[in-house]
This record gives structure tokens, sequence and C-alpha cells, in this order.
């Protein structure tokens, strides 16, 4: 079985801005839960049985070039005692969009009408939606339900009262980039291998 996930990645000026707050983060935490991920937009992530077969469902779509679009990076946000991590989560938040949604929900079911997506963590799920998304698509986090956003870290024992915290969330953040092209990865733990590009989303 092979984790896979479905990225949109930003320019470099919004990349940069990222990166300069895991700094801050590392610096005055130490090593926290995301920081090493690289700067991405998750539209979702699946576990499947082939690599080869998720590149074959996909390789006439690395060569047709939708059209660009932009997203917008619109306020500071933390997920709190967030049950993936045991810590808070720090990130920012991506203005949802219309078109956003149609991507995701496009490739949910064009990978799983067309490949074994593996199901087996239901019972992680006590809200029905989250539990009923994972059942059909093999992803919770789907649609309504979805908040888009890009990650900088989930730090652990730290008070919702912190100073860093309050800082956090009391810069603003208006940033903006045009989406050309998705990008899929496996992951192992920490580790992403990138393993191909598609254009027509």
């Amino acid at each position: 079985m092979y984790k896979i996930a479905a990225f949109i990645e930003f320019d470099q000026k919004i990349t940069n801005k990222i990166l300069s707050q895991k700094k801050v983060v590392k610096k005055k935490f130490g090593n926290q839960i995301y920081l090493k991920h690289p700067v991405h937009l998750t539209l979702f992530t699946l576990n499947i049985k082939k690599i080869v077969e998720l590149r074959n469902i996909y390789i006439n779509d690395k060569v047709k070039q939708s059209k660009p679009f932009s997203i917008f990076i619109t306020q500071p946000g933390i997920f709190y005692n967030d049950p993936l991590t045991g810590g808070h989560t720090f990130f920012y938040h991506i203005k949802k969009s219309k078109k956003l949604n149609e991507i995701q929900l496009k490739h949910l079911r064009k990978i799983n009408t067309n490949l074994d997506v593996f199901k087996n963590n239901i019972k992680l799920f006590k809200n029905n939606i989250l539990k009923n998304n994972y059942k059909k698509y093999g992803f919770p986090f789907v649609d309504k339900i979805w908040i888009p956003h890009t990650t900088i870290a989930s730090i652990k024992n730290l008070k919702k009262n912190n100073k860093f915290t309050k800082q956090f969330l009391s810069k603003k953040i208006n940033l903006n980039c045009f989406v050309k092209e998705i990008k899929f990865y496996k992951i192992i733990k920490d580790r992403h291998m990138f393993l191909f590009t598609v254009k027509d989303f």
C-alpha cells in the first residue's frame, strides 16, 4: 500500500513567506510536526495499491493544459488540539472557491473510479460527514467540510493564549498566485517524493 497526495504549490513569494514562518517556529520551539513538509495546499491524500496504476490513469492529462486560476491566502488560523498531531496546528487559510471544490472532487472521483482505494480506517472518524466522505472517497475532508489551507507546523505543549499564538493570529496576510498544475507525491512519514505533474485539472 502506498500513501499518495495531490498538492497545489505556490509561487516563490508565497513559498518564501511560509518558509520564513517555519524558520521562526523551529528557532522558538525546535523540531515540530509538519516543519519539514514542503509548502503546499493539500487537495487530498489517499492509500492505493500501485503507483503505476495512478500514473496510467493520468497519462493523457500530463500534456493538456487547463487555464490557470487564482488562489488567495487570506488570514492565519489554528486547529487547536489537532487530533492528527496532538498539538495546535498553525496555518494560513486559502480562500475557498467553486473551482477548488470542483478540482478536488473531480480527481477524487477519477481515482476512485479507476483504482482500488483503501478505506480501512473508517473507525477513526466519529463525525458522520467525515465518515461518509472517507467511505466514499478514502479521504474525509471533502467539499463543504474541507478547509483549504497551507500548514506551517503543529506545535505541542503550547498554551492557547501564548504570546506567539496571539502575535501569529494578529498578523494580516493577503497574497495570491496563479495555479497552473497539480503535483502528485508519494509520502513516507516526513518524506515527500515527487511522482508527476498534471496540467489538465
